[in-house]
């Protein structure tokens, strides 16, 4: 959905041709302060944990159950929103430490999804991590009905796991993730630091 007001100046917003598309401006011509409304942008991480199942050796992956709207009951990876002012390695470090207990560090960028709908632009980062303290959450809370670590066989049985959720999880327990890894990269001027995730040849290790 489009706005109708500046939200700089509170000025009535007009439609007018930039680049692409005919976008709500703020008219610096009538008096505005010449915002441009460039639609709606979303950023949502999910957290790959794998660990070792100690009595059969199995690999398994870390997996939430959802309790609340939407798909409340539904299953999928750990994560959620990337806030404004913190970077996405932060950001699933986070929301899987808020979700299921455990602190993390991350090791790569191993998936990413882009869908353009009608109202809102919306990409999605999947990051590799390893556990490194902390304890699994054991009871409900607002947000999260239960969690915990599932077999292959269990993730391709699961009801109402979703599909990026599956197929992330199952490339992740079938060794088939290629990691793209973290380095620090010289800010350009007086600008801080960064982190950028290139590839590399290494496969996925547990």
């Amino acid at each position: 959905m489009q706005m109708k007001f500046c939200p700089e100046c509170g000025r009535p917003l007009a439609g007018r041709r930039v680049e692409r598309h005919v976008r709500p401006v703020c008219s610096q011509e009538a008096g505005g302060c010449g915002f441009i409304d460039y639609g709606r942008f979303s950023l949502g991480v999910g957290g790959l944990v794998i660990d070792i199942d100690r009595k059969t050796g199995e690999r398994r992956v870390l997996l939430i159950q959802r309790n609340q709207e939407p798909n409340r009951g539904g299953w999928t990876l750990p994560g959620g929103f990337v806030d404004f002012d913190e970077s996405v390695d932060a950001a699933v470090v986070r929301e899987v430490a808020e979700e299921t207990g455990l602190q993390c560090r991350v090791i790569g960028l191993v998936g990413f999804r882009n869908r353009a709908d009608p109202d809102v632009n919306t990409s999605y980062a999947v990051f590799l991590l390893e556990a490194v303290g902390g304890e699994l959450a054991s009871k409900p809370n607002e947000e999260i009905a239960q969690c915990g670590f599932y077999t292959l066989s269990q993730v391709q049985e699961m009801p109402r796991l979703a599909p990026l959720s599956r197929t992330a999880a199952v490339a992740a327990l079938t060794a088939e993730l290629h990691v793209l890894r973290p380095i620090t990269v010289p800010g350009l001027g007086d600008r801080p630091p960064f982190t950028f995730f290139v590839g590399s040849d290494q496969t996925t290790q547990s």
